[in-house]
């Protein structure tokens, strides 16, 4: 299992490769690269929201992240038994591309069969990977099934991600399933005034990656009381890759015009609005910011809000945190939500 994904991540790597160099050295997976370079062209036509450039840090970060050594030293942690294996129905999002992808990692190595309920939204580069897989692995084929209809399936376990509305769906109609169900999260990044701007553009590319629609995504700043909001803003390469998404931009020209007409307080550059706000799920083409006076009396604020946050963003601040320009990349063991999947799946 660990071998076809490692494999699996070098595909992703020639892909990357590819882009960056223009040149495909491999010919292990030549049968299979020109359609996935059709793929990749049709999913940019039929969802504006996924660009190439998005695409591209998916497939650089799942390349480096299927490695034989990270994959064995991940399940290294884990006792598997020889039980009975279960069908897992799989509800994946579809707001980051391949968003749903670690689950479907979890369930094939614990031994499970999987049925996938694909997002509308995120719906082509999933089938087309599980053949290359399948390929790979063929003893695969059985365990691997895609559906359109959840009420015709008949499965164990359920793994349902998805907004905080339809978490009250999926906790009332799967109430008699063992579910893992997650809702909407954000994450937050803490400043100190120390950083540099090294670090502070690299913040920008913690909020905007994937035009900020990722639970990954800074979307709340906590700054000092006497910090400059100003030094955020400054212009870094993000500008040139969020600006060319024009959804993106439609947003931002949006509640600039909301906060302008309502003459709400914001700061801004071309590409990004901040507004100072306790909430933490901030819209799309906003970040929100709030004072703080004591370091400690924020950590006391974070973890009484934990359930609203993915990751935390700091240097030096907490014992869990996140460097900066690092939230799309997490490790394998970084779960969502902080529940361990394998776990789950093993009962």
């Amino acid at each position: 299992m660990i071998q076809t994904f490692d494999k699996l991540g070098s595909f992703l790597r020639e892909v990357k490769n590819f882009y960056s160099h223009d040149k495909y050295l491999s010919k292990h997976y030549k049968k299979f690269f020109s359609s996935f370079l059709k793929i990749i062209q049709r999913i940019t036509i039929e969802n504006n929201w996924f660009r190439i450039e998005d695409l591209l840090i998916t497939f650089d970060q799942w390349g480096k992240t299927l490695k034989k050594e990270k994959l064995e030293f991940w399940m290294s942690k884990y006792s598997f038994t020889k039980k009975k294996s279960k069908k897992i129905l799989v509800i994946m999002p579809g707001n980051v591309p391949m968003v749903g992808f670690h689950d479907f990692l979890c369930v094939i190595l614990s031994g499970h069969k999987i049925i996938i309920k694909l997002s509308e939204e995120d719906n082509l580069l999933l089938p087309f990977l599980c053949k290359i897989i399948i390929h790979e692995n063929p003893m695969l084929k059985n365990k691997i099934k895609f559906t359109n209809n959840i009420f015709y399936e008949k499965f164990d376990y359920v793994i349902a991600t998805g907004n905080n509305n339809t978490f009250r769906y999926f906790e009332y109609y799967f109430r008699k399933y063992p579910v893992l169900l997650r809702k909407s999260r954000t994450s937050v990044a803490v400043l100190q005034g120390r950083e540099t701007e090294e670090e502070l553009i690299l913040l920008n590319k913690d909020m905007l990656t994937y035009s900020g629609r990722g639970c990954r995504n800074v979307g709340k700043i906590f700054i000092p009381h006497d910090y400059n909001v100003h030094w955020i803003l400054k212009k870094s390469f993000i500008s040139e890759y969020i600006t060319k998404n024009y959804k993106y931009t439609d947003n931002y020209k949006y509640y600039l015009s909301i906060y302008t007409i309502n003459k709400v307080s914001f700061q801004k550059n071309h590409f990004v609005l901040l507004k100072e706000e306790k909430n933490y799920h901030s819209p799309i083409s906003v970040v929100y910011y709030e004072f703080y006076n004591n370091l400690n009396q924020l950590k006391k604020v974070i973890v009484e809000n934990s359930n609203e946050i993915q990751c935390i963003v700091s240097k030096n601040f907490l014992e869990k945190e996140t460097l900066f320009g690092k939230t799309q990349y997490p490790k394998l063991e970084n779960y969502a939500d902080e529940i361990d999947t394998i776990q789950f799946l093993n009962g």
